[in-house]
């Protein structure tokens, strides 16, 4: 019994002493890894901060275009959303042509229903882009701020054609009002549609019309 009791206690103290041994080794591990997870820590923080700083040299601040926000004096507290609008209007108005889209403006120096009208546009936006221009008639707008369109149509070769141009694009090379339309009392003429004969009652389109023949027949 003697020798079965002293086994025991012995098989149990090397027992602990493995499991000490153990305890030891695991935590000379955590302090591995903790050494090794500051140092890694040290050299982000030290690669970060250099990387800020070059791009804080890199940054491009750009300077104010307007000194002070395009609000009106009648606006208490004025809405930003609005702001930002006017002033992209503002940056995107290069020749004036605000003033033909005017709601509130008297008719001859607004663009309205029934004008044949004169567009200039840009093939792309290279520099040595070529430019191409359509007449038509001015069969309605869509006063939308920086979206505001309108849509010219005319008849070419017999097929009726529309295109609608962005007022503020930066294609848009010029915008021109040939003549002014008489006798239309509507805001959107799409009754041209059907009846396409009603569009060269226009004087300036006739005219366009009879050179664009003469042209053709000389060459």
């Amino acid at each position: 019994m003697l020798f079965r009791a002293g086994s025991f206690i012995g098989q149990h103290i090397a027992a602990m002493s493995k499991s000490l041994v153990a305890q030891k080794q695991s935590t000379a591990t955590v302090t591995q890894l903790r050494s090794l997870l500051s140092q890694n820590q040290s050299r982000y923080m030290q690669t970060s901060s250099a990387i800020q700083q070059e791009q804080q040299q890199s940054y491009i601040v750009p300077q104010p275009q307007f000194d002070q926000p395009l609000t009106k004096p009648e606006e208490k507290r004025p809405n930003v959303m609005k702001v930002i609008e006017r002033e992209s209007i503002a940056r995107a108005d290069i020749d004036g042509r605000t003033k033909l889209f005017v709601r509130r403006a008297p008719p001859k120096n607004r663009m309205c229903a029934g004008d044949v009208v004169v567009v200039e546009s840009r093939n792309s936006m290279g520099e040595s882009s070529g430019s191409t221009s359509f007449t038509g008639v001015c069969i309605a707008i869509y006063r939308r701020g920086i979206d505001t369109s309108f849509i010219l149509r005319n008849v070419v070769q017999k097929i009726g054609v529309e295109i609608r141009f962005m007022a503020y694009s930066p294609l848009v090379k010029r915008i021109e009002i040939v003549q002014k339309g008489a006798g239309f009392r509507r805001a959107k003429l799409f009754y041209l549609r059907e009846n396409p004969g009603k569009t060269f009652h226009l004087k300036a389109l006739r005219k366009m019309a009879q050179s664009a023949a003469t042209t053709t027949k000389k060459n």
